[in-house]
């Protein structure tokens, strides 16, 4: 390296001595400047001398004493610390998280404390050399970026943090959603936390993309809740709904399969502080990992052993958790844009023990379990005898419950009014047009108000049976005084597309086009294919089966943001179609 330096210079100067040789003055002079330029380069560039170290003896007695001659590291400004120096975490006692939390022998009584005075957002990490190592995400935040190489420990951090918020908030103050993109693993057992509000790991990619429009959807609601009462912060309301924490295990993992997604998480970094929600993001590489925008509201970088000094770098501003030593997992560097503090991260001797007392805590407080945010996708199959009950809770609304319904973040019944207009079931042969009827025809006996009659082609013969009979009627809704409106006409006919043929003039025809344009009767039917349909006029609302063929599912009212999203399992899975309702269109499940 030395010589690489010095060539130019030699070449130079030999330049310099040929030419004064042949008396070539003028020559040697324009040489000069360049030489003394590389000259003064060389000088710059050798290393400086190295700072008054001291002696090994020296700093192995330092740590029998209890103190490390580098922790003065931590009170020097970045430009005087010098590169060489890692901290000794050995002169710092290990504590487990049962003791930072000074639990009593009833842990649970403990917690009952804790939740019943304000809310506690000061949580112990670990130990710091002076004693454990309180952050408060809420002051010093409001996000956080922890980042570590494989075996350092950040699991067990994200653990016994949310452990310590859990064990000092009730779930009415405090909720967790968890993102883990390790295969599931670390948060398994959070799960059954009562402040967990939903958990999705990677495996399922379809369930995480739910999660962030969930979040998105949540941080909205928010910001309604602020403009509605006037207050810029949330916690300025009068019922303010509870911090929520969004914990994100392997984020580069979900940077890099959901790409289309991150932005929803660079909008809750910009306006979580103010609408209560945090980010905590692990990554085992931060370099080019969070974005600018997310970076400039993450003011709190904890950084356990990374591979290599730029890593450590991208968090602390210099090298040193490049060398904490592999041996040492939990040790780490906590900066919170002020203070530069070393510390060793607590773990939960026995998380399991510390979930039981936290759930039964809630309990003993009458404390509920906190509502899901999101639910997963669709089931590939559902019955129709167990949502009997389901048809009952809404017979005062009048509607027929058909199956599940999925609007992209949760899961529901799907239900019809039979009360507003004809019903049409579009789909191809063998898709569940028959079985939806059939299942129609068994959930009209939940509902009054109602005379029911279903038609089938046998034979080339309709058949027409009454399937239900209203034993009363419904007063008029417009006005209460007036006198009840008689049962309404539901009329199910299968297999209709050729009713719908204006050349076909047979009686039963005829007869199905009157009851189409009749407001008074309803018609549900089935059909193959839109050919003599014309919509709305014949049925507002509709059931289609997708075909695969966009234009055609297009021409049948499906959207084509709803299309982008189906995949090659929604056109092979019997039963699944869309529920198609003036303007809104959702995904189903038909009960089979």
């Amino acid at each position: 390296m030395a010589f690489a330096m010095a060539a130019p210079l030699l070449a130079q100067i030999t330049m310099v001595a040929i030419m004064i040789v042949q008396g070539h003055w003028l020559y040697a002079l324009m040489i000069v400047p360049g030489a003394v330029g590389c000259l003064a380069s060389i000088l710059v560039s050798l290393p400086a001398p190295p700072l008054d170290t001291p002696s090994d003896s020296t700093r192995n007695h330092s740590a029998r004493a209890g103190k490390s001659s580098d922790a003065a590291l931590f009170s020097t400004p970045a430009a005087a610390r010098h590169t060489q120096y890692s901290y000794d975490f050995t002169v710092i006692q290990a504590a487990e998280l049962e003791q930072l939390l000074e639990f009593d022998s009833l842990p649970w009584r403990t917690m009952v404390r804790y939740w019943l005075g304000s809310p506690q957002w000061d949580t112990p990490l670990g130990m710091a050399e002076n004693g454990p190592c309180i952050v408060n995400l809420r002051r010093q935040g409001p996000h956080a970026l922890v980042a570590g190489t494989t075996g350092s420990g950040k699991s067990v951090l994200l653990q016994s943090w949310c452990l310590a918020l859990a064990a000092r908030n009730g779930p009415d103050r405090l909720n967790f959603v968890f993102l883990d993109f390790k295969g599931g693993s670390a948060f398994r057992e959070l799960e059954q936390l009562p402040h967990c509000i939903g958990s999705v790991c990677d495996l399922d990619l379809a369930h995480a993309t739910r999660a962030l429009r969930a979040l998105e959807r949540e941080l909205t609601r928010r910001e309604r809740l602020t403009a509605e009462y006037r207050t810029s912060y949330i916690d300025d309301l009068p019922d303010p709904p509870a911090r929520l924490f969004v914990v994100i295990d392997e984020f580069h993992a979900l940077k890099d399969q959901l790409p289309d997604y991150i932005n929803r998480l660079v909008r809750i970094a910009s306006l979580g502080r103010s609408l209560g929600m945090h980010l905590i993001a692990c990554t085992q590489n931060p370099m080019g990992q969070i974005s600018a925008d997310m970076k400039a509201n993450m003011a709190m970088n904890i950084c356990l052993r990374v591979r290599d000094e730029l890593q450590s770098a991208e968090l602390l501003g210099d090298g040193r958790a490049s060398r904490i030593s592999p041996t040492m997992p939990g040790a780490a560097y906590c900066n919170d844009s002020e203070h530069v503090v070393a510390l060793r991260c607590a773990s939960a001797a026995n998380m399991g023990s510390i979930i039981g007392n936290i759930a039964l805590t809630a309990r003993f407080m009458g404390k509920q379990t906190a509502p899901q945010l999101f639910s997963a996708p669709l089931p590939v199959a559902v019955r129709a005898r167990p949502q009997a009950l389901a048809a009952q809770q809404h017979a005062n609304q009048r509607l027929i419950w058909f199956g599940l319904c999925d609007d992209g973040i949760t899961v529901g019944d799907a239900m019809l009014n039979p009360f507003r207009g004809n019903i049409g079931i579009i789909g191809g042969h063998g898709r569940g047009k028959s079985t939806v009827l059939e299942t129609i025809a068994e959930q009209v006996e939940h509902i009054e108000g109602l005379v029911a009659r279903i038609s089938r082609p046998v034979h080339g013969i309709w058949r027409t049976q009454t399937i239900h009979q209203s034993s009363r009627s419904f007063p008029c809704r417009e006005a209460i005084s007036a006198p009840p409106e008689p049962p309404r006409l539901l009329w199910l006919v299968d297999d209709a597309d050729g009713l719908f043929d204006p050349f076909l003039t047979d009686e039963h025809a005829l007869h199905f086009r009157q009851a189409l344009a009749n407001p008074s009767i309803t018609v549900v039917f089935t059909a193959s294919s839109l050919r003599h349909i014309r919509i709305p006029e014949h049925c507002i609302t509709r059931i289609v089966f997708p075909s695969g063929e966009k234009t055609a599912d297009v021409m049948a009212g499906i959207p084509s943001s709803l299309l982008t999203s189906l995949g090659h399992h929604d056109y092979e899975t019997p039963g699944r179609a869309v529920l198609i309702t003036g303007s809104s269109a959702q995904l189903v499940q038909c009960a089979s």
